[in-house]
């Protein structure tokens, strides 16, 4: 049996405040909700969950403050088979929080206070990482992430980054430290202000990285590989239940892919439909699909091919065998 792929996330853990409410207002009033659940939360934080229950093997490395309610972050991280012991409190230190309002389109509205402990976060042991096949980082604690990908690029272990909206000092850092440069589109203008995606991604390969690839809702990822031309591929269109955390979900199973050494468009395909299976499947992290939902998914699309080319090579071969009567006659 093939041992399971080993991913080290590193970066942000979050205490969420999640509200769900029929529509976002559209100017500043009182707005009733419909439910509200505490959470947990973060990029890094979710994807660790995702990739552990697409069947990786996780260590989640980060820090949080000393606060009670911070323990919650640990427990879930057990309760979903991740190792946590590298997501340790910086005393006295607060953890951040977010409070999310999802509406009944599933679209989200996050309103977030990034709690001292990134702020006054004491350094990553790199020993933490030692056995990892592929490091998974985001920009909310630089220095982590930066100690991070320069471990992983010196070892020749797939270094990826989560890059949404941050400071542009701070992406353009990481970014040339990583391999893999993973943007949201909010990421992408934050990293290269006023330049088109196009040439936005070209300047991250030009910085350092291997591949830059953005992910645009609805519409298809693009991405591009040193050397290589620009790449698209379509993603599943579903009627989401609630969009939040699945650009997490989408990384997360994009690192476990590419750990698998799958090829991009293969390790893509992955990608995309575990995040539109995220979708569908409720809020936050908490819909992230099992690795069996997201294979059962993929044939389907991949029959349609073998469908179509079989056709063809049928259409191909009627046609031959047409023009081999004629010759006969």
């Amino acid at each position: 049996m093939t041992s399971a792929i080993r991913i080290a996330c590193v970066g942000h853990a979050v205490l969420d405040h999640v509200f769900e409410v029929d529509a976002l207002p559209a100017r500043p009033t009182k707005t009733p909700a419909l439910s509200y659940r505490p959470g947990t939360g973060g990029m890094a934080f979710n994807a660790a969950i995702a990739a552990a229950r697409l069947g990786a093997a996780v260590r989640m490395l980060g820090r949080i403050g000393s606060e009670p309610a911070a323990q919650m972050l640990r427990e879930r991280l057990r309760a979903e088979g991740v190792e946590a012991r590298g997501l340790e409190s910086v005393p006295g230190a607060t953890t951040s929080v977010s409070a999310i309002v999802v509406d009944a389109r599933g679209e989200r509205q996050i309103f977030n206070h990034r709690g001292e402990a990134i702020a006054r976060a004491h350094p990553l042991d790199t020993r933490m990482l030692h056995g990892a096949d592929v490091v998974l980082a985001d920009p909310r604690w630089v220095a982590g992430a930066a100690a991070a990908l320069r471990w992983a690029r010196a070892r020749r272990v797939t270094a990826m980054l989560d890059v949404d909206v941050a400071p542009a000092a701070d992406l353009q850092q990481l970014v040339s430290l990583t391999q893999w440069a993973v943007f949201s589109e909010a990421g992408l203008a934050a990293y290269a202000p006023g330049l088109a995606p196009r040439e936005a991604l070209q300047r991250a390969l030009a910085s350092g990285c291997e591949v830059a690839m953005v992910t645009r809702g609805k519409r298809p990822v693009w991405w591009l590989r040193r050397g290589a031309a620009l790449r698209k591929l379509a993603v599943p269109q579903v009627d989401a239940i609630d969009t939040t955390g699945a650009g997490d979900v989408f990384h997360a199973a994009l690192a476990l892919a590419i750990g698998e050494r799958r090829g991009d468009r293969e390790a893509v395909a992955f990608a995309a439909t575990a995040a539109a299976l995220k979708c569908l499947g409720g809020p936050g992290v908490l819909g992230a699909p099992a690795r069996r939902a997201v294979e059962g998914a993929l044939p389907r699309r991949a029959e349609a091919r073998q469908a179509r080319r079989t056709a063809a090579e049928r259409a191909v071969a009627s046609a031959s065998g047409g023009t081999r009567r004629k010759a006969a006659l």
